[in-house]
């Protein structure tokens, strides 16, 4: 099981896009906003429009999902919106993971 839920709802991505905070990795873009006290991190994982076709945007998805199950989502009490650049698909694994720690500490500074 997942550390996390899935966000959903089109309130709540527009809730975190108008007033999430943004952090732009070379291969992810993240939004993040608080969420309720007690509540488990939720995520969305997206593509931007740039990608060639349906492979290349949920390989893309399928990496972050993976290189974002690996890492620690227990103390972060944020709804994320992570956005996969084309890079994502073709970056090393543990550099995408880098990525994406360096991003979710930011959010805890």
């Amino acid at each position: 099981m997942r550390p996390y839920e899935s966000l959903r709802r089109r309130a709540d991505f527009t809730r975190v896009r108008r007033r999430g905070r943004r952090i732009e990795t070379p291969h992810v873009v993240v939004l993040a906003a608080p969420s309720a006290a007690g509540q488990r991190p939720r995520v969305a994982i997206t593509t931007t429009k740039a990608f060639e076709g349906a492979v290349e945007r949920n390989r893309a998805r399928r990496r972050v999902r993976s290189a974002l199950d690996r890492l620690d989502l227990a103390a972060n009490a944020f709804d994320l919106i992570l956005t996969a650049r084309p890079s994502a698909q073709t970056v090393s694994f543990s550099a995408l993971e880098a990525d994406l720690a360096d991003a979710l500490g930011r959010l805890q500074a």
